[in-house]
């Protein structure tokens, strides 16, 4: 296997190994920044407002959702891809310097820093892969994703010591600090990268400075509907998103109750998130490959839901923090890797347009607005005043797997997606 990938990897251009290396360091970057944002977030917003608020933070990922879509739609053919990362990361940079020296003092700023959070790093990622996807070859994909994926990990794993053994003595906020040098870095290598593709800095999409931002946003809605292929990635995006929100949830209600001390969260979690980041790299540098060899992609495909479908299983047996811990671990690691490598190589055979704009709304707007579906049923649950929340989570969990399967299902049967 090793020997195929040697091989493969050497058979590139010198200029493709360059943009190879320096895409994995805009990944490291981007992960181990976002491993050192995410625990802080998360504990910053149970101490101030608890988890009873998380849906209705997530619903409030909506609107963002749309705004940064048509934005980024809007002006992407106007500044091309530098220009506009450049927009994006200054704006990160500096809204999580503001709040590592207001976020105790402003007691709105940790909801409002746990929403910006859970848009932009996707916003990060679309703009990488995409990238990636109209530069790195289809026969190139199936060793080279999950690497790129791994060297991700690698920076998750190193991003999340730092809230996970410092956050109890530096405190939790100070940790924010860290992003402006690591998106100073970011920056570079996303340009040096772009440097090494055919346009250079200058890569951007067909001028079409005539669309408003309402016309920017729906016109990725109106590729993907033209297109089954489309429809399949945003549908499988949905299921996976509305199983990881109700987990997440269903972690973050227990680490509630187990773990008071707001910095203790902040490091457990930070841990929690190192052992997922862990999994992952492992998954993404040897899992990944030999899944997507032996079972092609179409099968690979089954493998996630099922998977997850019997570690439901399991926690609706014993609904203890420990188990439901494992099952936020399983769930995160997939969506990390495997599930990842294989929704992203299915983008490859699309138009430059899908790529970039239909990819943006399926990768960024649906991706987080699944989490509004959740967040919905979450709080009309807590309506109800259900005794056994949990497990009614847990089964709905169970269901929602089951329709990812029948899913993948009529996929294979109609061969929307070819073999790798």
């Amino acid at each position: 296997m090793f020997q195929s990938i040697k091989r493969e990897f050497h058979s590139l251009q010198s200029t493709h190994r360059f943009f190879i290396f320096f895409v994995m360091l805009c990944s490291f970057l981007i992960s181990a920044d976002y491993s050192i944002i995410r625990p802080v977030s998360n504990a910053t917003f149970i101490t101030s407002f608890g988890t009873e608020y998380f849906p209705y933070a997530w619903l409030l990922t909506v609107p963002l959702n749309i705004l940064l879509v048509s934005w980024y739609n809007k002006f992407l053919p106007r500044w091309g891809c530098f220009k506009t990362f450049l927009a994006v990361a200054s704006a990160i940079a500096l809204f999580n310097f503001f709040c590592a020296l207001f976020l105790k003092e402003i007691n709105w700023l940790p909801f409002v820093f746990y929403v910006w959070k859970e848009v932009y790093i996707m916003l990060m990622f679309q703009q990488l892969w995409s990238v990636i996807h109209a530069t790195i070859a289809y026969s190139h994909a199936k060793y080279l994703y999950g690497m790129i994926f791994g060297v991700g990990a690698c920076g998750a794993v190193l991003g999340s010591l730092l809230p996970g053994f410092f956050a109890v003595k530096l405190g939790s906020e100070t940790l924010l600090f860290a992003t402006l040098p690591l998106y100073a870095l970011l920056s570079l290598c996303y340009a040096q990268a772009l440097r090494k593709t055919s346009e250079g800095l200058a890569f951007k999409l067909d001028d079409e400075k005539t669309k408003n931002s309402t016309q920017a946003f729906m016109h990725g809605f109106t590729l993907i509907r033209s297109s089954r292929f489309l429809v399949f990635i945003l549908l499988i995006v949905i299921f996976m998103q509305l199983s990881s929100t109700l987990i997440d949830y269903q972690f973050n209600s227990f680490l509630q109750q187990e773990i008071p001390d707001k910095d203790l969260r902040t490091q457990y979690t930070g841990r929690i998130l190192g052992i997922v980041h862990v999994i992952s790299l492992c998954l993404q540098f040897v899992g990944s490959f030999l899944l997507v060899h032996f079972l092609g992609m179409r099968r690979s495909h089954f493998f996630v839901p099922l998977s997850l479908c019997l570690n439901a299983v399991a926690f609706l047996f014993m609904p203890t923090f420990a188990l439901i811990t494992s099952s936020y671990i399983a769930v995160k690691s997939f969506d990390f890797s495997l599930f990842g490598v294989i929704k992203e190589i299915m983008y490859i055979p699309l138009k430059k347009d899908e790529k970039f704009r239909a990819k943006a709304f399926i990768d960024v707007f649906a991706h987080r607005t699944s989490k509004a579906g959740a967040s919905f049923l979450i709080l009309g649950l807590q309506y109800l005043s259900l005794p056994h929340l949990q497990l009614t989570l847990s089964w709905i969990g169970l269901i929602l797997f089951s329709l990812w399967c029948l899913l993948v299902h009529r996929m294979l049967k109609n061969e929307l997606v070819v073999n790798a």
